[in-house]
């Protein structure tokens, strides 16, 4: 359903509920025992599981957010803009503002830079929305997981932490309840009790009172109207349209404003939204199509002319983009990068970026040079190795490094989960254009990597598992290949597509599929990995490799990951 915003009254997600409901009571009242009672409840389960199924076999609608690398604080790039208003259109699809007459937002996106296909985070709501705007973090982070929150204050730094902390000043101006994400010290209200038509010239007014008495470097304006007329009549009314038009002008009468005041001297303007609207009435809170994409144009100062980006982006990376602009440090918490060449932090990456091999490696010194060896020979052009150290006590270290190798290490071992995450981590730095993971201990020949890499490069795929059962396993024993049955088809039960080989430690990444993957447990990753990815929209392909069983070494693997891959992939399935 494309309007599941629980607090409508639609009829296409209410009256289901509704009939479910009294069905249920009606149920237990014919049959006034606890058999009928149990009955509702294997009912209630058997529903939540195949409703669990569902959406982990066939959609994918929350946003895949990008994922953080291993870099710290980086040198700010220099000021570029003396201001940086954000105007934020609560409740804009869109694509409904590219429909409406709006001849002055359409002078800024033929000026600026006009970003298409900007995604906002779920749910979908005004509160979680701004915080993932002004933060740069994911709800998960920082805790505004919805407009009534259980505990006050973002858990993150936000950009306006980081313009008090260089002796700049931040305002948001908008109604009350964004006070509960960012506080009274950085928050201007004015009440939402008002007629609709009033609503937006309230937080011009105050806009302009903020302006003359507190002077920010940054502000940021909502507006609440096209929200305001997509809860009470619909979005794909005409009310909703008009709304946006008389929007259009009330942004072109207070840019003026400024203008004349001298407020948008070496200024940049940002017009964007905090989330979308779905169908009929009160149409958001999830993650319907027309919820999710949200209007992003920059004009002004550091924004040069570019044609109409199509770029997947996302709303946390607002806060690294006005940040960059005022030459500051990113939020502490940022997922993604600056949107703008001016605001984006100088780095060192090759273009199209490297092929990036990540090798977890425990005590593996007299095995890792073989495999190292075998990464030269694979012929990758732009190939860099990082090593990840996970607490070994022999000379792997050196060995990595003597072989040139990029090494991380961890100090204690902290499990196999753990460093690939890592590894992971310090690829993102790296801007890859591919990731291919491979253990160290020689079991997998890294001379096979090109046909890892090809339903990449052919663009099939976003995520390759090399399959050792669509090759020639060497020396498994029986006990491992019953095992390994077993674990791949609970994948393909979970994953809803057939996997031969969901254990498989020879896997590559696209640059994306590398960018948005989570590995949220230390000890297992394989099957939690691939559901995540399929989770997030990522095209999965299997290709056949060689295998042998190693020769010497203790495994990462040991019998508890009889019990801790299913559990693993349980929290996986309810987290998605």
């Amino acid at each position: 359903l494309e309007n599941p915003d629980p607090t409508s009254g639609n009829a296409l997600e209410q009256l289901p509920k509704v009939l479910l409901l009294t069905w249920a009571f009606e149920f237990v009242r014919a049959d006034a025992s606890w058999s009928a009672v149990v009955g509702v409840e294997v009912f209630t389960a058997v529903v939540a599981l195949a409703a669990l199924a569902a959406h982990q076999w066939w959609w994918t609608w929350i946003p895949a957010l990008p994922q953080r690398g291993l870099r710290g604080p980086s040198t700010p790039p220099a000021r570029v803009s003396g201001r940086v208003i954000v105007i934020a259109i609560d409740g804009c699809r869109a694509d409904r503002l590219r429909e409406a007459h709006t001849p002055f937002l359409d002078r800024l996106r033929a000026e600026g830079a006009d970003f298409t296909n900007v995604s906002t985070v779920y749910p979908a709501r005004t509160v979680t929305a701004f915080a993932s705007m002004l933060t740069g973090a994911p709800p998960e982070v920082h805790g505004m997981r919805s407009n009534f929150v259980p505990q006050l204050g973002v858990r993150c730094e936000s950009v306006f932490d980081v313009l008090r902390a260089r002796g700049m000043k931040g305002v948001l101006v908008g109604i009350a309840h964004l006070i509960d994400a960012f506080g009274e010290r950085d928050v201007r209200t004015v009440t939402a009790v008002m007629d609709n038509d009033a609503i937006d010239g309230a937080l011009v007014a105050r806009a302009k009172r903020v302006l003359e008495e507190e002077d920010p470097e940054l502000l940021v304006l909502q507006l609440l109207s096209v929200d305001q007329a997509g809860h009470s009549r619909g979005s794909y009314r005409e009310e909703y349209l008009r709304q946006i038009e008389v929007t259009d002008r009330t942004i072109e009468d207070f840019v003026t404003w400024c203008r004349e005041g001298g407020y948008l001297d070496d200024a940049t303007i940002l017009v964007t939204s905090d989330h979308g609207q779905g169908i009929g009435i009160g149409g958001h809170g999830h993650m319907s199509p027309p919820e999710i994409t949200v209007p992003c144009i920059w004009w002004g100062a550091g924004v040069p002319w570019t044609p109409a980006s199509d770029e997947l982006r996302f709303i946390t990376e607002i806060a690294p983009t006005i940040a960059g602009l005022l030459g500051c440090p990113e939020p502490a918490a940022i997922v993604g990068r600056a949107m703008l060449p001016a605001a984006t932090r100088a780095t060192h990456v090759t273009s199209p970026g490297p092929v990036v091999f990540v090798l977890p490696a425990r005590n593996e010194a007299p095995r890792l040079p073989g495999v190292l060896a075998a990464i030269e020979r694979s012929g990758v052009e732009g190939r860099v190795t990082v090593v990840v150290d996970d607490g070994s006590t022999d000379g792997t270290r050196r060995v990595a490094e003597a072989a040139g190798a990029t090494v991380v290490r961890h100090e204690h071992s902290r499990g196999l989960g753990a460093a690939l995450r890592t590894g992971l981590a310090a690829a993102r730095d790296l801007r890859p254009r591919a990731v291919v993971y491979l253990d160290a201990d020689g079991e997998y020949d890294a001379t096979e990597t090109a046909a890892l890499l090809a339903p990449i490069e052919r663009r099939e795929a976003d995520y390759v598992i090399g399959s050792r059962f669509l090759g020639e396993p060497q020396g498994m024993t029986r006990a491992r290949r019953v095992a390994n049955a077993i674990f791949s088809a609970l994948l393909s039960l979970c994953a809803g597509r057939w996997t031969t080989d969901g254990q498989s430690g020879f896997r590559a990444f696209s640059g994306r599929a590398a960018d948005v993957a989570e590995i949220v447990h230390d000890y297992n990753y394989a099957q939690v990995l691939t559901l995540d990815l399929l989770h997030k929209g990522m095209r999965m392909a299997e290709v056949p490799i060689t295998y042998r069983k190693r020769s010497a070494g203790a495994s990462f693997i040991t019998v508890e990951y009889l019990w801790r891959v299913p559990l693993g992939m349980a929290r996986e399935m309810l987290k998605g």
